[in-house]
């Protein structure tokens, strides 16, 4: 009796653990990727909002990093 109650609980303490194992950055400001650069398992995505020079730099998960290139429209790349 007790091993099949047992069971469920570690189903589910596994399936919490992988569930906070995400990653959730917030999102940047929308605009044309402009640089990409990595620092060791964090990846950064650089964008110019509205082409005025004002470039900004944000984390992104490493999945996003891989999504967009540069010169592509973010959020966009990430999106699609």
């Amino acid at each position: 009796m007790r091993r099949l109650i047992l069971a469920p609980v570690l189903v589910a303490v596994a399936g919490l653990a992988l569930a906070g194992c995400a990653q959730d950055f917030g999102k940047g400001p929308e605009g044309r990727v402009t640089d990409k650069t990595k620092d060791g398992k964090k990846f950064y995505l650089v964008v110019d909002p509205k082409k005025e020079g004002k470039e900004a730099k944000f984390r992104v998960s490493k999945y996003d990093y891989h999504d967009c290139y540069r010169g592509s429209k973010y959020p966009k790349c990430i999106d699609d």
